[in-house]
């Protein structure tokens, strides 16, 4: 089941940057109703989208000048949750003790974070991007638990399958050192031994590669890293929330270092090939989660090459401890 709130002081995406604005926004994440409004400052304002009064919904509001209106009684609110205002009755002393429960917040590269619990800084793999190497942002909705998607971003073994010749060709494979090692939020996975890919997206737009690396970081980030032979870096990285126990938001991002392109000319070339392997991997993801429903008394088996799996259901069920073992093994990439 997924909890009703994000694990405490962890950091998820709620929204894009651009769709918050003056207009109350409602998300769900967690299973919990969130809106989210920019104040008049600028920054964005977090709430349980619910008015206490009766219930209401917050973001069928409105902002004023004196917050964030409830559209049944126009109840207002202000940045820090607190009651501002009640039409109709002028005591101020009325008011006293209202407040609605509210979401720390903080925009980076394009998205909204949010936390229920602000005693933790964002996953350490979203601080270490540099905004200005952004070349595209995407968000997408999948039918699926963000445990399984996660593992399937960071899985290589299924992309000689699922993205037969877009990512990998099964009729080339070679032997590759696997080590996975623990971070200061998460693990990291680094491959060894596979220098050149034998997919298409491969061959059209990179070149020697001097690291492969895999990371998992502060719940909600999976991101794959590849540095080239150029002192060129390409990042491609996944964040997952939670809607619901079926059901997940995904906000997609690509980070260059080193590259000439512009995001347009990325965008235009790279994006549609992208977009395919994202599109293979949906299906297959909510097809896994389908299935389980189908056959709910049968467990998954877990062998010794799935090597992100135990890990990430330790950080989902709350065991993770930051002392991950060192583990290597041979596979065939």
């Amino acid at each position: 089941m997924v909890p009703t709130e994000p694990p405490a002081g962890s950091w998820f995406p709620a929204a894009r940057s651009e769709a918050v604005c003056v207009t109350p926004l409602r998300v769900v994440i967690f299973g919990t109703p969130l809106v989210l409004v920019r104040g008049s400052e600028g920054a964005p304002w977090v709430f349980e989208d619910r008015c206490p009064h009766r219930g209401a919904a917050l973001s069928r509001g409105r902002l004023t000048a004196a917050g964030l209106a409830c559209p049944y009684h126009g109840w207002s609110y202000g940045a820090d949750g607190r009651c501002t205002g009640i039409p109709g009755c002028p005591d101020p002393r009325v008011t006293a003790g209202i407040r609605l429960r509210t979401y720390a917040a903080q925009e980076r590269d394009g998205l909204v974070w949010i936390t229920s619990n602000e005693g933790k800084p964002l996953p350490e793999r979203i601080r270490a991007l540099d905004p200005s190497g952004r070349r595209f942002l995407w968000q997408s909705r999948w039918q699926a638990p963000a445990l399984d998607i996660q593992e399937n971003f960071l899985d290589a073994l299924h992309t000689h399958t699922v993205h037969p010749g877009l990512v990998r060709s099964g009729k080339s494979r070679r032997e590759v050192r696997v080590t996975l090692t623990a971070t200061g939020d998460g693990f990291q996975v680094d491959y060894e031994g596979q220098e050149t890919q034998s997919g298409l997206l491969y061959k059209l737009f990179e070149s020697r590669r001097t690291r492969e690396r895999a990371h998992f970081s502060g719940l909600s980030v999976a991101q794959i890293e590849y540095g080239y032979a150029t002192g060129r870096a390409i990042w491609i990285t996944l964040c997952c929330t939670p809607e619901s126990d079926r059901s997940t938001h995904l906000f997609g991002m690509l980070h260059t270092e080193g590259h000439w392109a512009p995001a347009w000319l990325i965008r235009l070339l790279v994006w549609p090939l992208v977009r395919r392997v994202a599109r293979q991997d949906q299906v297959i993801v909510e097809h896994q989660y389908e299935q389980r429903s189908i056959f709910p008394t049968r467990r998954d088996l877990v062998m010794p090459f799935d090597i992100v799996r135990p890990h990430l259901e330790r950080a989902w069920e709350g065991r993770a401890d930051g002392t991950v073992p060192a583990a290597g093994l041979i596979l065939e990439l």
